[in-house]
């Protein structure tokens, strides 16, 4: 039975997608399905099942095969805002939430894509993008601080309905307290050393744990960046178990945080939404670039996490077909744990049916509204 067929979905993180100009741009479409440094052999990266589902996708979309020297004439034809509108559709995508701290060269603004896609578009306030903003405007510390904890507590008001750090592929998930003297000396140094990329683990941690209290205050939900993603993460500082001080210091007081991406600790991410009432969690990004593992991947969050904790989101940027196929992946891959649940685990229809929503929109719905 296709539980999820039917089910909207609710994106709650992915980011901006390039412009018609990039259409036709196939190196774009491969570096977008991959999370490898741009100095990694592009032929690789086409050799991989993720870029020939891509392919694939496009060349339905069009009615052609799934080759790339009738794939670049075709998109270089196409109406692309079409195109992309078509691809969400279908996919059954109805809202997203966008994180702001990234976005590719050549892409739309949001309220381009939500006029593009026709969909409602919400955007995710990236803490270190903020405090890295400010870095210019004084040479104080006091200042600077102020400054931030004034954005992130005029986040809601803004607009934002939700923030995300990137704090475990900066210094890592072994987050704890920070003076505020400690913090202030970091930041000297980082001043008398002209730096202007956050990376220093005492004054990261020192933001985190200010932004934290203001976030609860607009119950606004935190995103962990966990596991899996940019080239520059150390994946054993990225394990999401690390973050079990300060759940524990913020979820008994109403905290709601999101584990974002969480491969390969999807199985330690699952444990966690299990035992602590706040936390949540997704596997995008894995769905779709792990292609061959998508089934085993949610299956395995799912060995302990609840339904209502588990969120889904692409991660997808760039393009339109990276979004299709995390649509479609996590459908399918939904659609097989709902049938094992009512097969071989006498789970009802009706409640099989509720789980589906859940994972769709209901939870997402719950977490962030709309």
């Amino acid at each position: 039975m296709g539980w999820m067929d039917q089910v909207p979905l609710w994106d709650h993180h992915c980011h901006a997608l390039l412009k018609e100009t990039e259409r036709a741009n196939l190196e774009a479409l491969a570096r977008c399905l991959t999370e490898a440094p741009g100095s990694y052999p592009l032929t690789d990266v086409k050799n991989s099942v993720v870029y020939r589902e891509a392919l694939a996708v496009a060349a339905q979309e069009m009615g052609i095969r799934p080759v790339e020297e009738e794939l670049v004439p075709a998109l270089e034809a196409v109406d692309y805002a079409a195109y992309c509108r078509n691809l969400f559709r279908t996919a059954g995508y109805r809202r997203l939430y966008v994180d702001t701290g990234y976005a590719p060269a050549d892409s739309w603004s949001l309220a381009e894509m939500e006029s593009i896609l026709g969909l409602p578009i919400h955007a995710v306030l990236r803490l270190e993008t903020v405090a890295e903003q400010l870095l210019g405007t004084t040479d104080r510390f006091d200042e600077w601080i102020g400054q931030f904890k004034a954005t992130i507590a005029q986040a809601r008001q803004a607009g934002y309905r939700g923030a995300k750090s990137i704090i475990a592929y900066r210094s890592g998930l072994d987050v704890k307290p920070v003076t505020a003297k400690t913090a202030e000396d970091r930041y000297a140094a980082m001043r008398r050393a002209g730096q202007s990329r956050l990376q220093d683990r005492d004054l990261l941690n020192y933001l985190l744990y200010q932004a934290t209290p203001l976030l609860m205050a607009q119950n606004l939900p935190l995103q962990f960046h966990t596991g899996y993603g940019d080239p520059d993460t150390d994946l054993l500082k990225g394990n999401p178990l690390m973050l079990r001080a300060y759940l524990e210091t913020f979820v008994p007081e109403g905290h709601q945080v999101v584990l974002l991406h969480t491969y390969p600790y999807q199985r330690e991410a699952g444990y966690l939404t299990s035992v602590y009432p706040g936390v949540f969690a997704d596997v995008s990004l894995a769905i779709p670039l792990a292609a061959s593992g998508t089934r085993r991947i949610l299956h395995e969050l799912l060995e302990l996490a609840p339904l209502s904790r588990v969120l889904f989101a692409s991660d997808s940027h760039s393009r339109p077909e990276s979004y299709y196929l995390g649509a479609r992946a996590f459908k399918e891959a939904m659609n097989q744990f709902l049938d094992e649940a009512v097969s071989r685990h006498r789970v009802l229809p009706s409640v099989a049916e509720d789980w589906a929503l859940m994972a769709g929109f209901r939870n997402t719905e719950r977490l962030y509204g709309v």
